[in-house]
């Protein structure tokens, strides 16, 4: 058997979370990920949609992460197999319609075992979406740098991202997708499935033909694109500009959209480069992140608590176990508040519960998702696997959230952001006055 990955259970499950497949490279800033909820960005699809959100299949998991409590169950009988045998041959022998292929029933067989566990994080995913999910959790992956979106008339619509391997070759934004290496896509393409096919190692070549209208008149244009490393940053900072001026010095903003393997050194990149403009007291913003790697929220968290335990586990059988402060933390002693909303969801709540648990910061905002569980990942022998859910977390003071979530200690409705018509994502640099949780975020540690 594959040795399983650990992850905290992913911000796709949570409801009133839009999820999308509208990016092949995602590189939003905080602004309209916040208003068009795309928490963790793009690529996030839900699991009732078949992907996302554990941590990569890698060798062994880390000797602070929890194993499967092994427990002895019975094995299916031949009895149990010579039933769905029969069952399926009455099915081909009567049916009236095509029959699925084997791999399309086998997929289907191993769904409905999985319902049968009445539990709405344990899924299957087949091996296309596993392989997206590693992409999205890994903060990187070998694509052309674009955009790409569903058009009324159901046509997949193009946008290079600016400096883009796309963009360098001549996609310009509109145009329609309508080959991929010479092979037309169907009359009503896949979204899935045309990202699938744009995406692949860097450096090797892909040729796309698209229709563009120009003066008038639609043409088709074959490019001609090298597949480059594409990074999807999880995190953005900046010094909050209301704060520039204030006496004790100015606070920095860390808004977190999800937990790859990226997030750890990204954080403490920022308190670096925020520390050295002279920030002495931080926010940071969980709002719509609806989790992601588990190891992400310990090293997270490590950044801000000087020791102690940052969460618990409880497995069916045994004591809890606890992840631990891995130490080294950049901000272990300077002012902190925490920003949650609905939308702040699993590794999220790890984190936000540990810090005021410890008495490092307040919560502001709303109230959070409560999605108190952790996912085992085992990678299958096609590419595809099955995400199980094997322990409950709590808070370090033994707090369980799971369907509850985190009550905030200053609740503040967030009042609908005003529409931006210059076609260009600045809300992140200028949330302030905009932001009713942000201001009252800061208020608290500058006054």
């Amino acid at each position: 058997m594959r040795r399983a990955q650990m992850m905290a259970a992913g911000f796709a499950n949570a409801p009133g979370i839009t999820i999308t497949h509208r990016m092949e490279q995602q590189h939003t800033r905080l602004g309209k990920i916040a208003r068009a909820a795309m928490i963790a960005s793009a690529l996030v699809l839900a699991f009732a949609g078949g992907w996302f959100l554990r941590e990569r299949t890698a060798p062994q998991p880390r000797q602070d992460q929890p194993r499967p409590v092994a427990i002895n169950t019975p094995s299916p009988s031949a009895a149990d197999y010579k039933i769905l045998q029969e069952a399926w041959a009455k099915v081909q022998e009567s049916f009236v319609g095509q029959v699925p292929s084997d791999t399309a029933r086998n997929y289907g067989a191993i769904r409905g075992m999985m319902t049968t566990l009445n539990d709405r994080y344990s899924v299957f995913v087949e091996p296309q979406s596993r392989s997206r999910e590693r992409e999205q959790l890994s903060g990187k992956f070998g694509g052309i740098g674009a955009t790409l979106r569903a058009s009324e008339h159901g046509q997949i619509v193009l946008a290079p991202t600016r400096g883009g391997p796309a963009e360098r070759a001549g996609l310009q934004d509109g145009d329609v997708l309508v080959a991929v290496d010479d092979v037309p896509l169907p009359e009503k393409p896949d979204m899935d499935a045309a990202i699938a096919r744009i995406r692949g190692d860097a450096g090797t070549k892909i040729k796309l033909t698209v229709l563009r209208v120009k003066d008038g008149k639609a043409q088709t244009v074959d490019l001609s694109i090298t597949r480059e490393l594409i990074n999807t940053p999880s995190t953005d900072w900046r010094v909050i500009t209301q704060t520039a001026g204030l006496p004790n010095g100015p606070a920095g903003l860390i808004a977190i959209h999800q937990f790859t393997e990226r997030t750890g050194g990204e954080v403490k990149q920022a308190i670096g480069e925020l520390k050295a403009q002279g920030a002495k007291a931080f926010v940071l913003d969980l709002r719509d992140n609806g989790g992601g790697l588990l190891s992400a929220a310990v090293d997270v968290a490590s950044q801000f608590i000087e020791s102690g335990v940052v969460v618990q586990e409880k497995h069916r059988a045994g004591d809890p176990s606890t992840l631990s402060v891995t130490g080294g933390g950049l901000a272990t002693q300077d002012k902190l508040v925490v920003l949650i909303n609905g939308g702040t969801a699993s590794a999220s709540e790890i984190v936000a519960g540990a810090l005021r648990d410890h008495g490092r910061a307040k919560l502001i905002g709303e109230k959070s998702f409560g999605k108190g569980s952790v996912q085992l990942v085992y990678d299958l022998s096609d590419g595809s696997s099955v995400h199980v859910t094997a322990a409950k977390w709590l808070t370090p003071n033994g707090i369980s959230l799971d369907g509850n979530g985190l009550t905030p200690d200053v609740t503040v409705p967030r009042a609908a952001a005003p529409a931006h018509d210059d076609g260009d994502d600045d809300a992140f640099q200028n949330d302030e006055g905009l932001d009713s949780q942000l201001d009252i975020a800061v208020d608290s540690i500058t006054n």
